[in-house]
């Protein structure tokens, strides 16, 4: 994928562009910014530019090299994601994944001894890079502190704080911002055959990230959990105590998915109250997130007063805390659903 098929981030694209043109192209990389706005793919361009055959201000994405990396075996191309089991040594069996262990940096750093085998330069892409253990870390300032010739690492995470400040000063820093809605729309609608008002909705749905825009389109179970939700929603603003016991009870059955589900949820959660916040101040249809659900917000968001709404979006926000401090998900859902509550909104019905 050259930079031309990159979704949003030109200013990123720029920089690095203007960096090899100039021949100032840093040894070490951090590219920040949230999950599934295109980081991962911004690194495989930047690897097809430095390693194209005939490139002309971008990547061809035809020559040898380019498809190699672009199918993911290039010899000189590596990715370490411990999440998908992309690995550059084998790790113990009983490895659980939960952070960069040293042996795959001193892996790194061994491979990386060596000129590239058939490009012009080795490229070592680490994601989720805030998952580097202290062993990991301080091995790869070593190679960062003395780069070999021909060699870019690039540090993929999504904040810069939980990097260490010895390996952040080392790497020339590339913000990824969420994309644009009407960018997304317009790859979702031209490539992905989408009908435009479905593509802007997705697009708007998706929070900036293209990763997240496909998703929605290619599942059909994620619009139909995100309809279900926002009608529990609507239903709790009425609901008495036991009917929220019971809505906490049945989201906690699929105790295999639930991690992954309840984020959804929560974020879905996050984006209504937005929605509704948005419209009381605004009521502009152009603003909002969920744009097929425009009535509604509109009916709801006239019932419902400001402390209302900061109530709601205070614990919503709590509750994604929660989830990252690992508190029980029936627990974290029962509260969240005792503080969605109307006392003074007389016009909201379930």
């Amino acid at each position: 994928m050259p930079f031309r098929d990159i979704v949003g981030q030109h200013h990123a694209i720029v920089l690095l562009r203007e960096a090899v043109r100039a021949g100032r192209a840093a040894h070490a990389y951090l590219f920040v910014g949230p999950a599934g706005v295109g980081r991962r793919s911004l690194a495989r361009s930047f690897a097809q530019f430095l390693n194209c055959e005939r490139p002309d201000g971008d990547a061809c994405g035809e020559c040898r090299s380019c498809r190699r990396i672009a199918d993911g075996n290039h010899p000189d191309v590596h990715l370490l994601d411990i999440e998908a089991r992309r690995f550059l040594v084998e790790p113990p069996k009983d490895y659980k994944a939960r952070e960069i262990p040293i042996e795959q940096i001193r892996a790194l750093r061994q491979d990386a001894s060596y000129p590239p085998y058939e490009g012009r330069a080795k490229v070592y892409i680490i994601a989720d890079a805030e998952r580097l253990s202290p062993g990991a870390a301080n091995s790869l300032l070593k190679i960062l502190e003395e780069p070999p010739p021909a060699v870019t690492i690039i540090l993929i995470a999504e904040s810069t704080v939980p990097i260490p400040a010895t390996l952040l000063s080392r790497c020339q820093v590339v913000r990824c911002s969420p994309i644009p809605t009407g960018e997304i729309a317009q790859r979702l609608a031209e490539q992905h055959g989408l009908p435009a008002g479905r593509a802007r909705i997705l697009a708007a749905l998706s929070g900036g990230r293209m990763a997240r825009a496909l998703a929605l389109a290619e599942s059909a179970e994620l619009l139909e959990a995100r309809e279900t939700f926002l009608r529990l929603l609507v239903t709790l603003e009425r609901a008495d105590a036991p009917a929220r016991l019971d809505a906490a009870e049945s989201l906690t059955r699929d105790r295999d998915r639930l991690p992954e589900r309840l984020a959804d949820l929560l974020e879905i959660a996050a984006w209504w109250y937005r929605d509704l916040a948005v419209w009381k101040e605004t009521a502009d249809p152009n603003l909002l997130i969920n744009l097929d659900k425009e009535e509604e917000i509109a009916r709801l968001a006239g019932a419902l007063s400001w402390e209302d709404l900061r109530r709601r979006i205070d614990a919503v926000d709590y509750a994604r805390d929660s989830l990252e401090r690992n508190v029980q998900p029936r627990l974290l859902l029962e509260s969240l659903f005792f503080k969605i509550s109307t006392g003074t909104a007389a016009g909201v019905s379930s």
